[in-house]
Parts: C-alpha cells; sequence; structure tokens
C-alpha cells in the first residue's frame, strides 16, 4: 500500500510541483493533512510550505487543541502559520447556508488570502479516493449537474490534492509505519453532518452489494469528466456562432437560430456565457436562465427586463441584446463646421467638398456647407426626416418599417443641419438633401464605426 502511495505521490508531484516552490497546505491536525505535510517535508523538492490553520470553533476545547498541536507540529519543523478562528455557526445563521458549506466557503477565503500573501502558486489540500466517494454521493443526492458530479479535481487552480488517487488505508499504513501523531475530529461520527452520514451509513450499505464500489464510484466519474468536456467542447462552438459581441459589455443572439436548440443548449450556452462574462458581484440563478429562455422564445416581437442589477437583456426583431454591466450610453453630439475628420467614441466621420477616396464609401448631399453647420446626435424620440419628393415621416415609422431593433436605434448617429435631419448613418433611405458625386455643389460624408458597421451586419435591416 505505501508502495502504491509513492507511485500515485510521485506521478502527481512530477506534473504539479517544481523544486524550491513555494506552496500552501491546509493542516487540520488530523490523520490525512499531517501525512500529506509529512510527505512534503521529506520530499526531495524542497517546497517553501506555508501552512493554514482554520479553526471552526465547533468543538469547544476540541477546536483550540487541534490548533495548539498544528502550532507545535510547525514549530518543530520550522515551518510559516497562519491561523484563523471562525464561529462557523453564527457564519451560516448570517450567510444563510449549512454548516458544511459555510465552513467550505470561509475556509476557502482564507487559504486564498494567505496564498496571494505568501506568494505562492499553489494551495495543497489532502483529500483522498474515500473523500472522492463521499463528494459524488453528496452531490448526487443534492441533485447535481453533471459538472457537478465530476466531484473533486486533482488540479482545480488553485487547489491540489495530490492524494486523490490514493486510499484512506493507504495513507493509514504510511502514517502508521512513519510513526505520525495526528488528532481525531470527534466531529466525524456526528451523523447531523451529511458527509458524515453517507461515510457511516450509505457507502458500508452500497459496498456490501457492490465491494469495488470506489472503483466504481472513480470510473464513474471519469466517464463523466470525460462527457462534461465533449459537452462543454460542443456548447462551446455552438456560442461562438449564436453570440456575438458588439463591444466588450454588449452580446447579440440571432433567435432564430437560438430557438432551433434543444433546450439543454440554450441553458448551458447562457450558463457558459455569462461564468466568463461576469463576475462574482453578478450571481445568474437557474431562474434568470429560464427567465432569458422564456424570453428569447416569446411570441413578443420586443421586450425588455434585467437579469440582475446590472445586466440588462433586449429583445427586437429577431435579435437578443444582452449588456453586462451599468454602462452609461456614449453620447453622441458634436457639430462640424468645416471640412475634415471628426471622432466621437468609436465614431469617425469624414467630411470633404473634393479629392474623395475611390476606397472610401462617401454619403453625398446638397448642403450650403460650410456655411451651415452639421450636427451629429443620437435619434430621439419624435424625429422626423423628409424623404425625396413625399412629406416628413417619423423616423420610428422608418424603424419599424425595416426592421430595426429598439436597442439600435438610439446608436445610430443622426446628421442635421439647420434642426432638419438629412442622413441617418446605416440607413438606406433617400432624403431630400441627397446628391449626386457629380453634383458641384454637393460634399461627401463617409462614417465609419466598427461597433456599429458589426450590428449593423449582424441585424441585416
Amino acid at each position: 500500500m505505501i508502495r502504491d502511495l509513492h507511485q500515485n505521490l510521485s506521478s502527481n508531484f512530477d506534473k504539479h510541483l517544481v523544486r524550491n516552490q513555494k506552496i500552501v497546505i491546509g493542516v487540520s491536525g488530523g490523520e490525512d493533512s499531517v501525512a500529506l505535510l509529512t510527505l512534503l517535508i521529506n520530499s526531495e523538492l524542497n517546497l517553501q510550505i506555508t501552512v493554514c490553520h482554520f479553526n471552526h470553533l465547533l468543538r469547544g476545547d476540541s477546536s483550540f487543541n487541534d490548533e495548539i498541536f498544528v502550532k507545535e507540529l510547525c514549530k518543530k519543523h520550522s515551518l510559516k502559520l497562519y491561523t484563523k478562528r471562525l464561529n462557523i455557526l453564527r457564519a451560516s445563521s448570517l450567510i444563510k447556508k449549512g454548516i458544511e458549506e459555510t465552513s467550505r466557503i470561509f475556509r476557502r477565503k482564507f487559504f486564498e488570502e494567505i496564498l496571494y500573501k505568501s506568494k505562492s502558486s499553489l494551495i495543497l489540500l489532502a483529500h483522498h479516493s474515500n473523500d472522492q466517494v463521499e463528494t459524488f454521493f453528496m452531490r448526487l443526492l443534492r441533485g447535481a449537474s453533471l459538472k457537478g458530479l465530476e466531484s473533486m479535481k486533482i488540479l482545480d487552480y488553485p487547489y491540489y490534492r495530490p492524494l486523490l488517487g490514493s486510499t484512506k488505508e493507504m495513507i493509514r499504513s504510511y502514517s502508521i509505519e512513519k510513526k505520525i501523531e495526528w488528532v481525531n475530529d470527534s466531529s466525524n461520527s456526528d451523523d447531523r453532518y451529511t458527509r458524515n452520514n453517507i461515510r457511516k451509513n450509505l457507502i458500508p450499505l452500497l459496498s456490501r452489494i457492490n465491494p469495488n464500489l470506489s472503483t466504481t464510484i472513480s470510473r464513474t466519474i471519469k466517464m463523466i469528466a470525460d462527457q462534461n468536456l465533449f459537452t462543454q467542447q460542443h456548447i462551446s462552438n455552438l456560442s461562438n456562432i449564436i453570440i456575438k459581441p458588439i463591444s466588450n459589455y454588449e452580446f447579440t443572439i440571432k433567435l432564430y437560430d437560438f430557438n432551433e436548440l434543444t433546450s439543454f443548449e440554450k441553458s448551458e450556452i447562457l450558463y457558459s456565457f455569462f461564468s466568463k462574462k461576469i463576475n462574482s458581484d453578478n450571481f445568474i440563478s437557474y431562474q434568470n436562465i429560464r427567465d432569458l429562455i422564456s424570453l428569447a422564445e416569446s411570441p413578443k416581437a420586443s421586450a425588455e427586463f434585467y437579469l440582475t442589477q446590472n445586466i440588462k437583456a433586449e429583445k427586437g426583431y429577431g435579435y437578443l441584446l444582452l449588456q453586462i454591466g451599468v454602462q452609461n450610453s456614449k453620447k453622441i453630439n458634436f457639430q462640424i463646421s468645416k471640412e475634415g475628420s471628426w471622432e466621437s467614441n468609436d465614431l469617425f466621420v469624414t467630411v470633404k467638398k473634393d479629392n474623395f477616396e475611390e476606397d472610401v464609401d462617401y454619403k453625398f448631399f446638397n448642403l450650403t456647407f460650410p456655411d451651415s453647420n452639421i450636427r451629429v446626435r443620437n435619434y430621439q424620440d419624435g424625429d422626423r426626416i423628409r424623404l425625396k419628393g413625399q412629406r416628413s415621416k417619423k423616423l420610428k415609422d422608418i424603424f419599424i418599417a425595416k426592421k430595426v431593433p429598439k436597442f439600435l436605434r438610439y446608436k445610430l448617429p443622426v446628421f442635421e443641419v439647420s434642426g432638419e435631419i438629412f442622413y441617418i448613418y446605416g440607413l438606406k433611405i433617400n432624403s431630400d438633401f441627397q446628391a449626386n458625386p457629380s453634383d458641384k455643389e454637393s460634399i461627401g460624408i463617409a462614417v465609419k464605426s466598427n461597433n456599429l458597421e458589426q450590428l449593423i451586419n449582424e441585424v441585416n435591416f
């Protein structure tokens, strides 16, 4: 058993650890974490080890005895130690989560703080294959997704579990041979904790049915992980097709393509997308995803709602616009009084009377320029334009007729002179002001906007 343990560790260490590497290890004082610490101390890698001990204050004097034990152990080996005490019962009540989940949240936060403080590269934990089986059943009983059923990974940065391929029996044999001392956690026998209940009752029962339970579960976890990897690759490919960026914080979804997908694909694409684009302050729930899919599938031509305070979804003419983060719309509002080039955010405008470049898309207009200043601004409700040979018409009606989504209307630059609109960038309409390039009095206007061009091409109105 000890030989198997060393073989497993040798393989893992070679993959993930290098000589003189700075690492953090969580040590409770129990058998597994002390055994791992001993293995690391005795390795030939000369690792720079920082120890973390988290006192949950759950077992009265025993909790402090564990802390004292770890302090003495670190003193013996001249190891840097960080400790933290937290009343987990009180914390659990405050954040309204179970004791086990609360412990995990705050313990991880503490470990990661020390990782940063010590300038280390990895946090080592002493989970083994028996823990893996328990984790699998815990998540199964809670209705975890396939991703959740992958359970723990050997390397899940910054966490590294070098003992995950080793059994409890291997660790026990090593501890006995090396005469390692540890402290017993009395809470490990408390059936009020789900993990303990699984360890003491469920696993022995199932092991009587299948003596190779641990091996079977490990194989199942591997198959789930392989299937998840395949699924993730498929979802990633679909996401690149379905969701198009139009700026750093805006993304479009073509609903015709999206609604052809299965419910599973829709959910996974959205979960994958948000997990990459949002921070921890913007939690996306299952209900958020369902609401977004319902909006996409709804017969309503246009609608909008906020998934969270900072994430907005807006539907219009076969497209869904997702806005991530609170953004102040970049207003367009400037005047052009002479020939030349003008820039406002992502908008570039060139105005000329002659010497037009052949590779530039100029639009030509009959204007007494520069006698009349040109104003460039955003579209506003109530705007009208005189069409060639017709009376003026509301821009809103033109947008509706051309099926321009509402979210795009207010982004399109509007050009006006003396308070009268003569051009809307991206909109193919004939106004009374339009002219031919050959007209001597005409001026040419060229507009460039990478974000708008991409969005206009995507929506294709």
